[in-house]
């Protein structure tokens, strides 16, 4: 998601921006109706049911395969994984005072996932990128269904995808197995890079290219304002 210019205007590619921001369109549908639900306007148990789940992975997925792919080509991924860590603390402050703290949410894991890429890119970036997509999506699938399946004592590591019983996040996409679809799209990132021009010569609808560059900012604001509109009109909190 976290889209902060990392290449400039002029060398960015309107069919990724205009990807991502219909994922942050629909994400924003999504969450308003989350908001309706907490609001009792229909039951709650749809969001957890298809075809509600399925819209919610597209939004992760591409967020998490876009912001990979961004760091091919970020003139500093360590500093767009700061301010995108600043950004995800400051989720946390604010969901822990209204009572649903968000511990390691989406916004964590791509600082995260910017950092540890700002260390080891160098290297990714060598390895050929058939063999790199195959690998670290096949331990994607692998490890999605190893950790959801598994509890652990220890309540030291959650950050990793092994939670205790007792552990709640109200958003929850730990490094693993989500940090590996992350250096998935980082992969596929090289196959852009070697298509480049290509690419830049598609053209995208401009709206959505506008609300992909400036995705980050779209996230941290947009539940306030749906969270925010619901309780003034209905004068109360759900």
């Amino acid at each position: 998601m976290s889209q902060n210019n990392p290449v400039g205007a002029k060398n960015r590619i309107e069919l990724l921006d205009a990807w991502r921001g219909t994922a942050v369109v629909v994400m924003v549908f999504w969450h308003l109706a989350w908001d309706m639900s907490l609001w009792g306007v229909f039951p709650q148990e749809r969001m957890f049911a298809q075809p509600a789940v399925g819209v919610r992975y597209f939004i992760v997925c591409s967020f998490v395969l876009l912001s990979g792919v961004s760091c091919r080509f970020s003139r500093s991924n360590a500093r767009r994984g700061g301010l995108t860590l600043v950004c995800a603390a400051a989720i946390t402050l604010v969901t822990n005072l209204v009572g649903d703290p968000a511990w390691f949410g989406i916004l964590h894991l791509l600082g995260c996932c910017m950092l540890l890429y700002a260390l080891v890119g160098r290297f990714w970036e060598r390895l050929p990128v058939l063999p790199a997509v195959i690998v670290s999506l096949a331990l994607f699938l692998f490890f999605h269904r190893l950790c959801y399946g598994i509890r652990v004592q220890s309540p030291w590591w959650w950050m990793f995808g092994f939670r205790t019983r007792e552990f709640y996040s109200s958003d929850y996409y730990p490094l693993l197995p989500w940090g590996l679809l992350f250096f998935t799209g980082a992969a596929l990132g090289g196959w852009v890079a070697a298509s480049r021009g290509a690419w830049k010569e598609k053209k995208a609808w401009p709206p959505l290219v506008w609300v992909g560059q400036h995705a980050l900012w779209i996230y941290m604001v947009h539940q306030v304002v749906l969270f925010g509109g619901f309780a003034l009109v209905t004068g109360r909190l759900p």
